[in-house]
C-alpha cells in the first residue's frame, strides 16, 4: 500500500470539536501525505488561481504576501469568511497592528496606540484590516493566552468592524490554524488568513518600522510591538462562493471552474448511488437513517489542502465530506468509503479507528475491488509486516507510516472477515463497545463479551478464514499462523 495513502480521520460529532471553541493546530502540519506542504503555500513563488494577497502604497508600489486561509472547524469546515463557501472574499483597506488582539479595556488593550496623526489613544479600526500575532512570548501562553483564545480575538476584532483579521507568528514560520466556536451563532463573519513571519516582517518594514528589532524586544519582554495604525494597505481576494447542485440526499459544492458542470452532474449521481448501496449493505439494522449531506469537491489535492486544512482523497466528518476528484471518472469506491463514514457515525455513533476504518474500508472493496483488503494484507503477511490484531484494535489509523501503511487494508478485511461469520448486529455491538475507555474495556473485553472469545481467537480465524479463501497463498498464511504461536 502507498506510504502517501489517503489520510482520513474518523467520524466526529460535531460538538465534540465545537466544544473546544479555541485553538485547533492541525495535526498533519508537518507530516508527509497527499497534498503540498505548508511551506508550498508560504512560498512567494506560489501562485493560487483562487486567491491573492497584497501589500501596497498609494505611489503605486506593491508586493504579493503568500497566505493560508484560516478554517473554521467544527460546525462548517470552510475558510472563515466565506460563510461555508457561499461568499466571494474582497476586501482593501489600511493595516493597523494590534499586538496580541487583546481587548479588555486595560493599558494592555491592544486597540490603544498611535493613529496616523501620531495621536495616542483608542483606534478605530472599522473597515480597516488588523493585523496581529496570534501566539504569546515569555510563557505568558497559559495566563494570558488561555484567558483570551483566538477564537475570542478573532470575534472580537469582527465586533470592530474590522474587514479582515492577518494572523502571524513571531515563532513559527508556516502557520496552519484551525478555530472552533462554541456554537454556530459565534462564527464571526470576517476573513481570517495567516501569513509566514518574512511576511510578517515585510508588512512592518514596508511602513518603516524596524521588524526584526520589534521581534527581538518582543522575544526579550514577553510584551508584543505597540498597537499603531500602519501607512501600507493590503488587498485580498478568495474565490468562496461555491457553484451548487443538490439532491434528494446532497448538497454539492465545488470551485467555481474546478469541474466540468456535466462531470459535477456524474460525481452527484454516485454519490446518490452509494447511499442506497450502504443502506442495502447495512440493510440488517434497519434503523440506519439517512439525512442530506453537504459534500465539498475539489480538483485536486492543493485546493482540499488550502480550503480546509486537510490531507487525502476525502475527509469525512461532522461538518460532511471533502472530496478530490482527479480523474475524469468519478470515483465511486471513494464516496462508498466516505459516506459509509458518515452514515455508520451518525446511527452508531464513535468506535476504535480499526474498526471505524474498516467498516470503510469493507464498503470501498464491496463497490470496487472486493477483493483489495484481503489481498493486501497476504502481501503483509509476505512481508512479515502485519501487526498483532490485538495491536491493531488500538492504531490512530490516518497518521503517516507503516501502521497506517497496514491497518486499512487489514482493518477492511477483518470487518469483512467478520461481518460474514458472525453478522452485522454482532459487528454492530463490537463497534459500539469498542468506543468505551481502555479501563472499561480492561474489565469486559469486547471480543469476550460480543461473541465469547479472546482476539488472538478471532486472528487465528480470520487468518485461516483468509488461507481458505486465497488457495494460492494459503501456505504462506499458514506458516505465519504457525510462527505466531
Amino acid at each position: 500500500m502507498d506510504r502517501r495513502k489517503t489520510v482520513r480521520l474518523r467520524y466526529r460529532l460535531i460538538r465534540r470539536a465545537a466544544a473546544i471553541g479555541g485553538l485547533f493546530l492541525a495535526l498533519g502540519a508537518g507530516l508527509p501525505a497527499q497534498g503540498p506542504k505548508a511551506s508550498y503555500y508560504y512560498n512567494p513563488q506560489t501562485e493560487l488561481s483562487w486567491g491573492r494577497c497584497a501589500i501596497y502604497l498609494e505611489g503605486g508600489s506593491r508586493q504579493r504576501i503568500p497566505f493560508l486561509p484560516v478554517i473554521g472547524a467544527g460546525f462548517e469546515r470552510a475558510p472563515l469568511g466565506t460563510q461555508n463557501y457561499s461568499h466571494d472574499i474582497a476586501v482593501d483597506g489600511p493595516l493597523v497592528l494590534i499586538g496580541n488582539g487583546i481587548s479588555d479595556g486595560t493599558e494592555e488593550d491592544s486597540y490603544k496606540g498611535r493613529r496616523l496623526d501620531w495621536s495616542l489613544g483608542d483606534i478605530d479600526v472599522s473597515g480597516k484590516i488588523v493585523f496581529f500575532g496570534y501566539d504569546f512570548q515569555g510563557g505568558r501562553e497559559k495566563t494570558v493566552g488561555a484567558r483570551f483564545p483566538l477564537a475570542a480575538r478573532i470575534a472580537r476584532a469582527a465586533a470592530k468592524k474590522a474587514s479582515a483579521v492577518i494572523l502571524f507568528s513571531s515563532t513559527q514560520e508556516y502557520p496552519f490554524l484551525s478555530v472552533g466556536f462554541k456554537d454556530r451563532s459565534e462564527i464571526p463573519d470576517i476573513p481570517v488568513i495567516t501569513i509566514s513571519r518574512n511576511s510578517a516582517l515585510d508588512l512592518l518594514n514596508s511602513a518603516g518600522l524596524d521588524g526584526p528589532g520589534l521581534f527581538k524586544d518582543w522575544e526579550e519582554s514577553g510584551t508584543p510591538p505597540p498597537s499603531q495604525e500602519l501607512i501600507t494597505r493590503l488587498a485580498l481576494s478568495i474565490k468562496g462562493n461555491f457553484e451548487k447542485a443538490e439532491t434528494e440526499n446532497f448538497r454539492f459544492q465545488f470551485l467555481p471552474g474546478s469541474l466540468p458542470r456535466g462531470q459535477m452532474n456524474e460525481l452527484a449521481r454516485i454519490n446518490e448511488k452509494s447511499v442506497a448501496f450502504l443502506l442495502g449493505l447495512f440493510g440488517p439494522d434497519r434503523g440506519l437513517k439517512w439525512s442530506k449531506l453537504f459534500t465539498v469537491y475539489f480538483r485536486d489535492f492543493d485546493s482540499k489542502v488550502f480550503y480546509t486544512h486537510h490531507w487525502g482523497s476525502g475527509l469525512a466528518s461532522g461538518e460532511g465530506t471533502f472530496l478530490v476528484q482527479k480523474s475524469p471518472a468519478p470515483n465511486y469506491p471513494l464516496a462508498v468509503h466516505e459516506n459509509a463514514h458518515i452514515l455508520i457515525g451518525r446511527n452508531w455513533g464513535d468506535s476504535s479507528s480499526f474498526l471505524a476504518e474498516g467498516l470503510g474500508r469493507y464498503a470501498e472493496a464491496l463497490a470496487g475491488d472486493k477483493d483489495m483488503n484481503h489481498r493486501e494484507t497476504i502481501e503483509f503477511v509476505k512481508r512479515g509486516e502485519l501487526f498483532p490484531l490485538s495491536e491493531m484494535l488500538n492504531f490512530a489509523i490516518g497518521q503517516p507510516g507503516l501502521k497506517t501503511d497496514v491497518g486499512y487494508p487489514a482493518a477492511g478485511s477483518f470487518v469483512g472477515f467478520f461481518n460474514e461469520r458472525y453478522g452485522l448486529n454482532t459487528l454492530k455491538e463490537c463497534y459500539v463497545l469498542e468506543n468505551r475507555s481502555p479501563e472499561q474495556k480492561s474489565k469486559e473485553d469486547t471480543w469476550q463479551k460480543a461473541v465469547g472469545k479472546t482476539i488472538h481467537d478471532l486472528e487465528n480465524e480470520w487468518l485461516t478464514w483468509l488461507a481458505e479463501t486465497h488457495k494460492p497463498e494459503a501456505p504462506i498464511i499458514r506458516a505465519y499462523l504457525q510462527k505466531k504461536a
